[in-house]
């Protein structure tokens, strides 16, 4: 009998592991989308003071690297999500305890759904849009 109290505490203390890894990966992403917007936003705004399209194409380089960024961390967020899934499951066989491994989801959640979510998409897309515009309309 105390065993299985002692392994429901340890499955619930995983479960709490996981979750917080999931925090702190929502977290990351919306501070990566928030500076995403203020470093391009930035950027624009010293490319059209200076009259200089370069620096809007920096700013364009740096939305795509933030995009990536943005659904680097998604994907591993849905990782841990399917994980955390599984784990109150408790499905042991497929999630031992204490085990953050989110290796056996590679296949199951893309890059290019997390890349092309409309969540990521909503932020990156417009920025990308402006900043691709721009630079068209400093260049010429």
């Amino acid at each position: 009998m105390e065993a299985d109290v002692r392994s429901e505490n340890e499955r619930i203390k995983h479960l709490e592991f996981i979750q917080a890894t999931i925090a702190r990966l929502g977290n990351n992403v919306f501070l990566i989308r928030g500076w995403s917007v203020t470093a391009t936003g930035v950027l624009l705004a010293v490319s059209v003071q200076v009259d200089q399209w370069r620096i809007a194409t920096l700013a364009l380089l740096i939305g795509l690297g933030f995009w990536a960024l943005d659904g680097f961390y998604l994907r591993r967020e849905r990782m841990f999500r399917r994980l955390y899934d599984d784990a109150a499951l408790h499905r042991p066989p497929r999630v031992p305890l204490f085990s953050m491994d989110t290796r056996p989801y590679l296949s199951s959640v893309p890059w290019t759904g997390a890349l092309f979510s409309d969540s990521v998409m909503m932020v990156h897309l417009p920025v990308l849009t402006v900043d691709v515009a721009v630079a068209c309309v400093l260049a010429f």
